[in-house]
Parts: C-alpha cells; structure tokens; sequence
C-alpha cells in the first residue's frame, strides 16, 4: 500500500509539471466517454417511449390491416390486383365471423380512415377522419380528457357526433369547451361530444391506419356514418384495420394463426405469398419485440461508434506517455539510482495514464450528461440517462489507460540507470 501511495503521489506530481499537455490528452477520452453516456441516453429515451406506446395498444391485441394494392411497382401491382379481384377485403362481416370462429377472441374495433374535408366555422382543420365503434376506447386504452365517447345508439343511427384529440381541440377551441360545438365534416354538421387525452409522439410508429404526422389531430366519427356518408374508392376495404382483443396475453399467437387461415380462407389467397396478399396480421407482443430487436441493434452500432473515440484516445495517451518517457529520462535515472525499483518506474508511469483517463472519464460523464440535456432541451426528445452507461464508460477508459499505458511504463522501467542519467 505504502508503495502505490507513492506512486500515486509521484504520479500526480508528473502530471501537475505539464497540466496543459495532460488536459490535451484528455480530449480523445472525454469526448469519447460524453458520447457513449448521450447515445445511450437518447437511444434509452426513444426506446422507453416506443415500448410504452406499444404496450398502450394492448398485449392482448391483435390488427388484421388491409394492404393497399395499389402500392410497390407496376409487376407487383398487377399481381395484387389479381388477388384483389377475388377478394373483397377487410368487411365487418368477416370480423363478425373470426369473433364467432375463434373462441380466444373477446372482442373487436374496426376503424375505417376517410379523406375528408374539416372546418370549424370558415377555418380549415388539418386532422385525419376515422371512423370506428364504442369497443374503440376500450380495446386501445384510450382515455377521455373530457365528455363521453360513442355510445351504441351513435352508431345504430349513423349520428353526426364526434370525439377530437387534443390538438384540435387546442387549435380550434382555444380556452372555450369544445362539447356541444360543430365541426363541419365533408360538408356536414358533427357535434362534438368528447376530447381524447394527448398521446406521446411515438404512439404512431406502428400504427399503419394513422399517419405520424397528423398526431393528436384525429377526429373520430361513428363508422356507420363514415359508410353512410363517405364516399368510398373502388376495390377499397369496408373497413381499414380490425383490431382484435383475446382473452390472455398468453392465447394471441394461436389466435393471430387462426385469424390468418381464416381470412386467406375469406380472401382466397392460401396460395399466395405473405407480401402479395391484401392483409396483413400483426401482433402487438411481436411488434414489441421486433422494436426491442431493432433497439438493440442500434445500441450496439451506436456503442460501436462511441467506442471507436474512446480508442483513439487511448493511442493519443499512449502517444504523450512515450513522450513523457523520452523527456523524463534523467528523472528516472535519478530515481533508480536512489532505490527505486524497475517495478517502482512502471506503477509511476502506469498511475499517471490511469489518473489521465480517470479524470477524463468522469470530466466525459458530466459532459455527456450535460450533451443528453441539451438535445432534449432542443428537440424535445425524451431521454433517459442510464446511469449503468457511465460506469461502462468509465471502465472502457481506466482499460484504455492500462492498455496504452502499460507499454510506455514498461519502456520506463526497463530504462538502463547509467543511459539514463547519462541523457541530455
């Protein structure tokens, strides 16, 4: 103990002679080790938001969606409308009948997107027109900020009613209370009835029927009004995306093969390949995963790339603790002339690397803390600062300093006391 005690202090003295080369050669590791604490945090952030919008949509959850034919290029069009032609593709018929079918499934809420025209008083909306049912709310685990969402009579009569999300109601509304005012759809009156909660922006990610752009700003209406009232394209689905509830988390896979045979059964399509057919069944439980998959991933490139700095801040230490050597030869002939030994000369030079990436590592936690505040300061992006990245961090750069610094103090010790002391 007593000999690390002096070459620590010994150490610490070598470095305090030249400060500013020693702040230099810091840079490579402080640089390196903010980078891994502000990736981490970032890529942390995005994927805690992601997961818990998915979650949100319901591990029980199954979504059947329709495919648009019309997409890919001419060759692939061709074939999907082929398929197309013997199929008539997403109906309330058909999930009426799987509900029946599959005893897994507790119940469904069909959504049907419109392109439709929206205006409060003369001022144009920008928001997207959905039409769906009263299990809506309950299948997603949506919440009501204020008034009441649809109620069975609102779609057995196809009433003008409607629920808007919050940034309608910000924009159009302001200060005033939405409920009872009208918001004139596709040219006809809808009373508002009720106002959504605002849902965070990555809940769109996998959210096919809902463009991402338009977050917050949809405005739902009953489906039977949107197929009484709205105009339908040819060979287009009666319903978007049906999304079915099963009775256990545990049950969706088994329920998710059945729905697939049932509707290539529908469709006619037990013959055609997954990306020709004109549906597609996803799985919430598997979105989360594939998104946690993908979040690894991204981890690893990204730890990579930070980690690549971290290295060349390693060989920028290497490169000044040779340099130190090569001047302070004289000191370590003195030294070894007085008593100090070989192994004396090394834990000296090899403290002095391991205080520089030492120092550097926590100067590059507090820098990259302050990093992962700024980018959500200015992009308002959620980050969380994993608290187990730093200490990762740290332990790379005290490993950069032995492996950089061994070979340098080695060159020390093995320093020949008469050559040395002999140097100019």
């Amino acid at each position: 103990m007593i000999e690390w005690g002096n070459a620590v202090r010994i150490g610490l003295m070598g470095l305090a002679v030249h400060k500013f080369r020693a702040a230099l050669s810091m840079l490579g590791i402080i640089f390196g080790v903010a980078s891994v604490v502000a990736v981490i945090a970032v890529s942390e952030g995005a994927r805690g938001e992601v997961l818990k919008q998915l979650a949100a949509m319901g591990v029980n959850n199954i979504m059947v969606t329709g495919l648009d034919w019309r997409s890919g290029g001419s060759e692939t069009r061709d074939i999907k409308k082929k398929a197309r032609l013997g199929s008539n593709g997403l109906t309330l018929r058909e999930a009426e009948a799987a509900l029946a079918h599959c005893r897994l499934l507790v119940t469904y809420a069909p959504l049907r997107k419109v392109q439709a025209s929206i205006r409060s008083g003369e001022t144009p909306v920008s928001a997207d027109v959905v039409g769906t049912t009263p299990a809506f709310l309950g299948v997603m685990g949506y919440r009501l900020r204020e008034g009441r969402w649809f109620l069975p009579p609102d779609e057995k009569e196809a009433r003008r009613v409607c629920v808007i999300e919050d940034t309608i109601r910000q924009e159009c509304f302001k200060l005033e209370s939405p409920l009872g005012r009208t918001l004139v759809i596709d040219h006809e009156p809808y009373e508002v009835v009720g106002v959504l909660e605002s849902k965070e922006a990555s809940s769109d990610q996998k959210y096919e029927v809902i463009d991402i752009k338009q977050l917050n700003r949809r405005c739902y209406i009953p489906l039977a009004a949107t197929l009484a009232r709205m105009t339908q394209e040819p060979l287009s689905d009666q319903v978007s995306e049906i999304i079915f509830q099963c009775r256990s988390s545990r049950d969706v896979h088994a329920a998710a093969a059945v729905l697939n045979r049932c509707f290539d059964a529908w469709h006619n399509m037990e013959s055609w390949r997954p990306d020709d057919k004109d549906f597609k069944v996803r799985v919430a439980q598997d979105l989360v995963k594939q998104t946690e998959a993908s979040q690894r991933i991204f981890n690893y490139v990204m730890g990579c790339s930070a980690g690549i700095s971290l290295v060349v801040g390693g060989i920028g230490i290497m490169n000044i603790m040779l340099a130190n050597v090569t001047e302070r030869r004289r000191e370590i002939g003195i030294r070894r002339a007085v008593g100090a030994t070989q192994h004396d000369i090394l834990r000296q030079f090899l403290f002095e690397s391991l205080s520089i990436c030492l120092l550097g590592g926590l100067m590059g936690c507090l820098l990259g803390v302050g990093f992962t505040w700024l980018v959500q300061y200015w992009t308002q992006w959620q980050t969380v600062l994993a608290w187990w990245s730093m200490f990762v961090a740290l332990a790379v750069s005290l490993l950069d300093g032995v492996a950089f610094g061994t070979y340098p103090a080695w060159q020390a010790g093995k320093l020949d006391p008469i050559e040395a002391l002999r140097y100019e």
